[in-house]
């Protein structure tokens, strides 16, 4: 056996030795098996290719962008290395070059959905609403069971103002896939927006119940809770995400600001502010909490700094503005 058929056998080895890697997420050691076999393989895109995926998966997005470059130098018309060209690019930030590398995949497979789908979501984070709603439309004409699909151009309805469209969406994405929260937190969130509360909180319940260690949906729960002024209920959602996750300074904030609305623990609610605006001086939500507390404690001129922190970093939110205006009335 000559040298190039002994390569071609070591190369196979180290490429099914990766695609195990691969099933089995052991994406690092995938990685050095396809590197090896490129380097046996100098030619042959296909190592190349499998070695980008596996940087991929590593979220290691410039090195894979670069190897899927180094394919598409070998093999212009690789729809696969284009595809996920566009994918490492989003991933960077880079939404106007992703759509030109999605583009080009579907020059060469018209009837891609996957491809139609991203590009819509590149579209949707470059505000271009219309243009999404156009791509993850023609997505689902092809693929219609795409429950990732319907729930993006739910949000591009929703973000457009087609709050009708947006529920439909949803609800058929749930139906769909019945046990994903994100298409039913976002069906709450939309009837939260229309002010219809008790749909909300029917899809926040449901949600936790999914997922009943989910931190995000129990803040979720807990705020719109609060906002119906069921405070003891709030408070337990926002205890139950703060056991949970201890670091959460948005946990954090939020239960302190619900004690300072009780007044049951002033000293527990500071001691809470003072985490939340240490874990993230720029969530105004923390300082919003302190300057709360503070003036439930009597102390509004320490107070007033903190609203007034709050206020800079969310100049737009009007419960923020109105307690500024409440402490500046009484310092």
């Amino acid at each position: 056996m000559g040298k190039d058929d002994l390569d071609m056998a070591r190369a196979m080895e180290e490429m099914t030795a990766g695609d195990a890697c691969m099933e089995r997420r052991a994406f690092a050691e995938a990685e050095a098996h396809f590197s090896r076999a490129a380097q046996l393989l100098p030619g042959d895109p296909s190592p190349i290719f499998h070695r980008a995926n596996a940087l991929f998966a590593l979220e290691r997005f410039e090195e894979a962008l670069q190897e899927y470059e180094r394919v598409l130098s070998m093999e212009r018309s690789h729809p696969s290395a284009l595809y996920n060209r566009g994918i490492c690019l989003a991933n960077l930030g880079r939404y106007e070059e992703a759509i030109q590398a999605y583009d080009e995949a579907l020059r060469l497979n018209p009837e891609w959905a996957s491809a139609y789908a991203v590009r819509g979501l590149a579209r949707f984070c470059l505000e271009e609403y219309e243009g999404a709603i156009r791509d993850y439309s023609r997505a689902l004409e092809l693929q219609p069971a795409m429950a990732d699909a319907l729930n993006a151009r739910g949000h591009a309805y929703l973000v457009s103002g087609d709050h009708q469209l947006a529920l439909q969406d949803f609800a058929k994405a749930m139906e769909i896939s019945p046990a994903w929260v994100e298409p039913l937190m976002s069906k709450g969130t939309t009837h939260l927006i229309l002010g219809q509360e008790e749909e909300a909180l029917r899809c926040f319940n449901r949600a936790v119940e999914l997922q009943p260690q989910g931190v995000d949906l129990l803040l979720a729960r807990g705020s719109l809770l609060e906002g119906r002024r069921d405070l003891a209920a709030a408070e337990a959602d926002y205890r139950k995400a703060l056991e949970l996750d201890p670091g959460s300074a948005r946990a954090s904030a939020l239960l302190a600001g619900v004690l300072a609305k009780t007044g049951s623990d002033l000293d527990e609610a500071l001691r809470l502010a003072d985490q939340a605006v240490a874990g993230d001086p720029g969530d105004p939500l923390g300082w919003d909490a302190k300057g709360r507390v503070l003036l439930k404690m009597g102390r509004p001129r320490e107070a007033l700094p903190c609203a007034r922190r709050a206020v800079e970093l969310d100049p737009q939110n009007s419960e923020f503005r109105r307690q500024l205006k409440l402490i500046e009335g009484i310092s």
